[in-house]
């Protein structure tokens, strides 16, 4: 055998642009599922309920998560490690980072299952519960936490495959998962089976969850299993999972006690209109940050190689796109939105016109700050993010103690709001920092969109006051053509000519069918 025929064949080239739109779409069609499915599933939930218990449950499946304060999210560190190395690392060194996740994510499940009961046991007192209810909402709390202990587990094949960049394997597994628990919620709900049976759903839709990514990490990764590692190594891996602990107990703070804060101050009924309220703002958010999620993986493999000028370009593009995407959907939701909540499960559940606003703005302002987050995540530098975070978090529940009481919902996204603006000028530093970026922070290329848009999103919820429509197809004829229209106003008017021609750059190349090179 001659030398020439034992040299490897050339690797192929990772095709970023891509991979990224189809991990953006399997994100979107994966939310759109949710979303769908939420749609069907709420009516019959919301009713089956009563007003005063789903509200109770909006707050436990929010409260349940804070269990997670107690994980490493080793899990994370090791997407985000994928990430960055995916393209210079050996095989073994790949297989010795997922063994080092599981390890540290198995040895600090038992803090997870203390934390979680701790929750079970206050859960009526948080929610304010009539004493009948007491030991239902414990029972259903505790299948809550049981629920996320096995998705804690599982997501080290989500992790691996997300590190990858190879989101899109799983493109449309999630959404029918999903939907197929919204099926069994209705059968839940239509039995009498209540809160007990919706949280035994949950625990249901987990095990399929990740059996399901496991299948197809074990059939798409060649290289995945398990590998040696030490102590020192799992010590190391625990450190920086450490500062993704502290993050992540600083994130639920500072996303997910809204409803927890709105009940405990103001009561579960007002947790319903919130919620309801809020379903449109949150499918934006939603719709805007699985576009994100897709593209992020690929900026990490540009970040492993240090070429900064690609990532700040990158970024720069997703940002033009979600001005036009928030702009174009966010006039629509505070036209339309009094409308949909009327035919979709009553006028009375809609919070308000100002509430509308202020609530869309709270989605918005996340969508922004989690775009420079993800791409934080991706340095695996996470102590200054840690401590902005901590900071907007203590800043918010301060407001919301203080303003919620008499304004309700107002006062609780006015301290949202206030309290998160910490991190929507400072994760930009951080990523200038670290990218030796000495561009200007305001340019006319930024102020521009948030003008426009502001602008335009606070005329659609003044004219909003005299939208009423009759039924269904008016509201989807409308809002079709409330979105087009909205989107081409801010095209020509809240986006620059250069901005314009790099979106549209990246736009045109895109294509479905293309092979993967």
């Amino acid at each position: 055998m001659t030398e020439n025929t034992v040299k490897k064949a050339p690797k192929k080239k990772e095709n970023l642009k891509q991979r990224a739109y189809l991990n953006s779409v399997t994100s979107i069609i994966d939310y759109g599922g949710a979303q769908i499915t939420g749609f069907i599933v709420s009516p019959f939930i919301v009713n089956g309920l009563g007003s005063a218990v789903y509200g109770i449950w909006q707050m436990l499946t929010q409260m349940t998560g804070y269990a997670g304060m107690a994980d490493t999210r080793a899990t994370q560190v090791l997407k985000w490690s994928i990430a960055n190395k995916r393209g210079v690392a050996e095989k073994e060194e790949l297989r010795s980072d997922v063994t080092t996740a599981l390890v540290v994510t198995c040895l600090i499940l038992p803090l997870v299952l203390i934390t979680g009961g701790i929750i079970v046991w206050y859960a009526p007192v948080i929610t304010k519960a009539d004493a009948e209810y007491h030991s239902i909402i414990r029972m259903a709390c505790s299948f809550l936490v049981l629920s996320l202990v096995i998705n804690k587990v599982f997501n080290l094949f989500e992790s691996v495959l997300r590190g990858m960049n190879l989101g899109f394997k799983r493109m449309g597994l999630r959404a029918g998962i999903v939907a197929v628990g919204g099926g069994l919620k209705v059968l839940a709900i239509t039995q009498g089976f209540g809160l007990v049976g919706l949280s035994m759903v949950e625990v249901f839709t987990a095990v399929i969850t990740g059996a399901s990514f496991y299948y197809i990490v074990k059939q798409s990764i060649g290289w995945f299993g398990f590998g040696k590692t030490n102590m020192s190594k799992v010590v190391s891996y625990g450190k920086l999972s450490g500062w993704f602990m502290a993050y992540t107990g600083s994130k639920m703070f500072l996303l997910h006690s809204d409803k927890i804060l709105l009940g405990y101050l103001a009561g579960p009924v007002f947790v319903t209109k919130y919620a309801i309220t809020m379903f449109t703002s949150n499918a934006i958010q939603g719709f805007v940050n699985a576009v994100v999620n897709g593209i992020i993986p690929g900026i990490g493999g540009l970040f492993g190689k240090q070429e900064y000028d690609k990532v700040i370009k990158a970024r720069r593009i997703v940002v033009t796109l979600n001005w036009l995407l928030i702009t174009s959907l966010g006039v629509a939701v505070l036209l339309l939105n009094r409308t949909f909540i009327a035919l979709w499960v009553g006028v009375d559940h809609y919070a308000g016109t100002l509430e509308n606003l202020l609530i869309l703005y709270v989605s918005i302002q996340a969508i922004f700050f989690q775009i420079d987050s993800l791409i934080i995540n991706v340095t695996l530098n996470m102590k200054k993010k840690v401590l902005f975070s901590v900071l907007a978090s203590a800043v918010t529940i301060l407001l919301a103690y203080t303003l919620v009481d008499d304004h309700y919902i107002i006062g609780l996204s006015c301290s949202v709001l206030v309290g998160r603006f910490i991190l929507t000028v400072g994760y930009p530093l951080i990523l200038k920092e670290r990218m030796q970026d000495n561009s200007r922070i305001l340019t006319r290329q930024k102020i521009q969109p948030f003008v426009i848009s502001t602008l335009m999103l606070a005329g659609a919820a003044y004219l909003s006051q005299w939208v009423e429509l009759a039924g269904w197809y008016h509201l989807f004829t409308a809002g079709f053509v409330v979105v087009l229209s909205a989107g081409l106003v801010f095209w020509f008017a809240g986006i620059g000519q250069y901005e314009r021609q790099e979106a549209w750059g990246v736009l045109s190349q895109v294509k479905l069918l293309k092979k993967d090179k």
